[in-house]
């Protein structure tokens, strides 16, 4: 394992933990970046472990796909509060 998956995998982990730690005083939406953070963790560590380059082909478009719902999803919850604020 190179030393900067581990770099990787150790700051995916550390932003999900913070995340899940920190939505219930600041944001419900932060439990969905937190998902998000998890998902990231556990394709870097598939990407580690796995003989496949999970970063090329099909592979790629598959995270780059689950990447963008994730960021709909988080976009359309922050406007969604915004909006219950006002």
């Amino acid at each position: 394992m190179q030393v900067a998956n581990i770099i990787y995998l150790a700051v995916w982990a550390i932003l999900a933990a913070y995340c899940f730690y920190s939505a219930r005083k600041l944001s419900p939406i932060l439990y969905v970046l937190g998902g998000f953070f998890v998902f990231m963790f556990g394709w870097r560590l598939a990407d580690t472990l796995l003989p496949v380059n999970l970063f090329t082909g099909i592979y790629n478009i598959i995270f780059r796909a689950i990447a963008i719902v994730f960021l709909v999803v988080i976009i359309l919850l922050y406007i969604m509060i915004k909006r219950k604020s006002k």
